[in-house]
């Protein structure tokens, strides 16, 4: 990915899907184009000049489980998309329902929240379990993913406390 400040960011989803594997400062002037040619890339910046860059070999040619991999990927990206996207559309329709009068008495507005708070927390459990059904092969696959969030949390609460501070 070209950048405005003109860094190249490279990024290896197979491997890491949430940080830039390589980032390296090719000018000073913003990078507007970048073409691929096997194992070269060409990257134009706003001043017309291009630089040549050679890739290594992990970035042009793709291992045996790859693509399949990252087919999973994106298709797992696809569904928690449209997941959120249901999630909103039913919260929107729950709020007309709750605005629209039906003649009924009003019922208390703390218990309807708690209702409301079990059903996302019931629904958001039934999605995360959907995914790992679709994600991992095996238990331990299941374990290290969620590990791996885990981990991811904290270090983001971490982060907001230390920028809160």
């Amino acid at each position: 990915m070209t950048r405005i400040d003109g860094f190249l960011d490279v990024w290896d989803f197979y491997y890491r899907q949430n940080e830039v594997a390589y980032s390296q400062k090719i000018s000073d002037s913003p990078l507007t184009s970048i073409q691929i040619n096997q194992d070269k890339a060409a990257i134009g910046d706003a001043e017309g000049t291009v630089s040549i860059m050679q890739l290594c070999k992990p970035l042009y040619e793709t291992t045996p489980r790859e693509k399949e991999v990252m087919q999973t990927i994106f298709e797992r990206e696809a569904r928690r998309e449209k997941n959120l996207w249901l999630t909103n559309k039913l919260e929107k329709e729950a709020a007309e329902k709750a605005k629209a009068p039906t003649g009924k008495p009003k019922e208390d507005p703390e218990q309807l929240a708690k209702e409301k708070e079990a059903d996302m927390k019931s629904q958001l459990n039934q999605i995360e379990e959907d995914f790992f059904k679709k994600v991992a092969s095996e238990e331990y696959d299941v374990d290290q993913i969620k590990a791996r969030g885990d981990i991811a949390q904290a270090e983001a609460m971490a982060r907001a406390q230390a920028d809160g501070a």
